[in-house]
């Protein structure tokens, strides 16, 4: 999987991330994860006048080469170069940062010393003479010499050496614990430090490292007359060439097209260059097609994916349908009729069972009498059970009735969230676990979702009905069929994406967070599991 990258060389900057996090470099060279924070943010800005290739002499001055490019298959590395100094054959290299100076002494931190030594060590390979580095500090305004060391290659060639080590074992290395530099990672929200330290029981629970939820929603488009497009960095709706709205791409994890809306090719890379989703789906919600961003990652985790399919994964399907049935005992016992306990009981023996069933086959009995069960109880919840709110069971493929018609909605607009979840974390949603696999059937996202089902799709029902948020007008009935309107799969939308949005104290990391990052943390999670990174998968479950 990795044997390329034995002889790849490496990039100036994954020496930098090196030593600031091997399990960063690692992430960012080997799995190809990449992210921005306010700092790196800044930092683009700060190298806008040298991120453009120039080269310009004068008879007074040396000549000025900005973002010269450069590589030794010798020392394993390539870079881009800020500025090069030239005068003959010396040079002098010149970085821009956008702070001041660390010290006087030692200007710059040691990862970013060593991506400056590895630019020294690139310009003496090609035949310059090198005998001193300067940094540009933006906040500072002033340039300031950096000391270079005598044994300036064998630094570098001692991080290639390390760098390289790592990718070979095909494994990221553990996180960093308890380090203050984690808060400031562009990819604290995917390397998960605090998660997999808890996982591993390897520190209290004294201190916590939020990995926060991103600001990003996604947007759905459910009129069949609109068009996504694309207006400088924003993306815009329009309709008949008039513009109604518009957002920041940055700010969409992925669209949602539903039934014959448009996007066009310009708003389809806009939202995949900044990590989303595109998600084509029938007027019911059920994903079609994808677009997604092609990342690095997915080849290592797909094959231990493939593999887990393959040779099984029981204790993980274990724990998909424990976590489902205890989230359906919870909601029960929350919203339901006390005097409906012999599903409460049902489920309860059904957790037991599931936790020590000992195949797939008798698993699967195990989930679906107890849904049974469950679903024969549900009415129990709804305060507007009259009408065409009459719950008699669960029903599908149609669903006969408002409230089947309303879970259906629900579990397709999950499934989608959790397919997109899924390749972002770099699996393959089409291929389960616990679900068999079937044509355009994302088997393993029905896995992820199952401890969700109870927790936003059934609950999101539940609400939208006794909240008096969906009545009978927003539905379309006839003898075997029942369906939403379009003006009422809008207004299940927004109550979806508010529980969506909904937070927690989330029960094994304890920090306050969405069911939207849950769903996502609990893919990032499966993934590691599968990598062996993780010992066991942990359903995320409510009291």
């Amino acid at each position: 999987m990795t044997g390329h990258l034995l002889t790849e060389p490496i990039p100036a900057r994954i020496i930098n991330e090196h030593a600031y996090c091997p399990r960063l470099a690692y992430l960012m060279w080997v799995d190809g994860a990449n992210g921005d924070n306010a700092a790196t943010l800044e930092g683009t800005y700060v190298h806008r006048n040298v991120d453009r290739w120039t080269a310009q002499r004068t008879e007074e001055h040396p000549a000025a080469v900005r973002s010269m490019s450069l590589g030794d298959p010798a020392l394993g590395v390539v870079a881009k170069i800020d500025l090069v100094e030239l005068d003959g054959d010396r040079a002098v290299p010149v970085e821009y940062k956008r702070g001041s100076p660390w010290r006087e002494d030692a200007p710059l931190r040691d990862p970013e010393l060593q991506q400056l030594l590895a630019h020294v060590a690139l310009l003496r390979a090609h035949g310059y003479r090198v005998d001193r580095a300067e940094v540009w500090f933006d906040a500072a305004r002033r340039r300031v010499r950096v000391p270079l060391p005598d044994d300036l290659e064998e630094r570098v060639r001692r991080s290639v050496a390390e760098i390289r080590e790592n990718a070979a074992r095909g494994e990221a290395p553990p996180p960093l614990q308890d380090d203050p530099r984690c808060p400031h990672c562009v990819l604290v929200g995917l390397c998960l430090p605090d998660e997999h330290a808890i996982e591993r029981a390897e520190r209290s629970r004294s201190a916590r490292l939020i990995a926060k939820d991103t600001p990003a929603r996604p947007l759905h488009l459910t009129e069949p007359d609109v068009v996504l497009g694309k207006a400088g960095g924003r993306l815009e709706l329009r309709r008949g060439g008039e513009a109604l709205d518009s957002v920041r791409a940055i700010d969409v994890s992925h669209v949602v097209v539903y039934g014959n809306a448009t996007v066009t090719s310009a708003a389809v890379r806009a939202v995949t260059e900044a990590g989303g989703t595109v998600a084509w789906c029938s007027s019911s919600g059920w994903p079609r097609a994808y677009a997604a961003p092609i990342r690095k990652a997915d080849t290592r985790r797909r094959i231990a994916q493939y593999r887990a399919h393959l040779v099984g994964a029981l204790e993980i399907c274990r724990a998909f349908v424990a976590g489902k049935l205890r989230n359906q005992r919870t909601l029960l016992r929350r919203l339901g009729d006390p005097a409906v306990g012999s599903a409460g009981a049902l489920l309860q023996s059904g957790i037991a069972a599931a936790r020590e069933a000992a195949d797939l086959p008798s698993l699967r009995g195990v989930e679906g009498a107890a849904s049974r069960g469950y679903f024969e109880a549900f009415g129990s919840m709804l305060k507007r059970a009259l009408g065409p709110f009459d719950f008699n069971g669960r029903n599908r493929r149609p669903p006969r009735d408002p409230v089947n018609a309303l879970l259906s909605f629900a579990y397709a607009l999950l499934v989608r969230d959790a397919t997109v979840a899924l390749i972002a974390a770099g699996l393959d949603p089409y291929v389960g676990l616990l679900h068999r696999p079937g044509f355009a059937r994302p088997a393993l996202a029905l896995d992820l979702m199952e401890e969700f089902r109870p927790l936003v799709g059934d609950s999101t029902v539940v609400r939208a009905i006794n909240n008096g948020e969906i009545d009978e007008r927003d539905f379309v009935v006839s003898r075997t069929a029942a369906a939403l309107t379009r003006a009422g799969r809008r207004k299940f939308i927004a109550s979806y994406e508010r529980r969506m949005a909904d937070e927690i104290r989330h029960p094994l990391f304890g920090y306050r967070v969405s069911y939207r990052r849950c769903l996502e943390l609990q893919a990032r999670m499966l993934a590691s599991v599968l990598l062996g990174e993780l010992p066991a998968y942990r359903p995320l479950t409510t009291r």
